[in-house]
């Protein structure tokens, strides 16, 4: 069972996560501030009020420092495993919830579900990402899987 993820969401939730987004928008990309991972650690965070990425925090600054900690996982979609909920269909995402996108398939990223689209980190702030490209969902909130992929 992963103890990163608790099962509710906060009460004011959809304004949290649209705080962040509006707050993300036209933010640089930075490793380990705003990057892909940390930003969808930081939804969760605005969704549930626990931040399931605060091991990472702090611990990497350059993109050598991030394929280092991404390494130890076994990729992007290794560090979803490990600090997310339980696999969902990507067509049954929730605001909230996180999402692997191969939109570049040599830089798999995390992207969350806003809704009507799925955002992730860009160069310049929040970008949206092809629906298309997204091939796996974390639902932030569910029973936590403990890195079994279901669904």
């Amino acid at each position: 069972m992963n103890p990163h993820l608790p099962v509710n969401r906060l009460r004011d939730w959809p304004e949290r996560l649209a705080a962040l987004f509006a707050a993300r928008a036209d933010q640089p990309f930075a490793w380990g501030v705003h990057d892909c991972c940390m930003f969808a650690a930081d939804a969760v965070l605005a969704v549930t009020g626990h931040d399931p990425a605060a091991d990472l925090r702090g611990s990497y600054t350059t993109e050598a420092g991030a394929a280092r900690k991404l390494a130890r996982y076994g990729g992007v979609a290794g560090v979803a495993i490990a600090h997310g909920g339980r696999v969902v269909p990507v067509a049954l995402a929730q605001p909230g919830d996180v999402g692997l996108s191969h939109q570049d398939p040599a830089c798999p990223a995390l992207a969350v579900w806003g809704g009507g689209a799925w955002h992730a980190a860009g160069a310049l702030g929040v970008v949206v990402v092809p629906t298309d490209t997204v091939v796996r969902a974390w639902r932030c909130t569910a029973e936590p899987m403990g890195g079994a992929d279901h669904g």
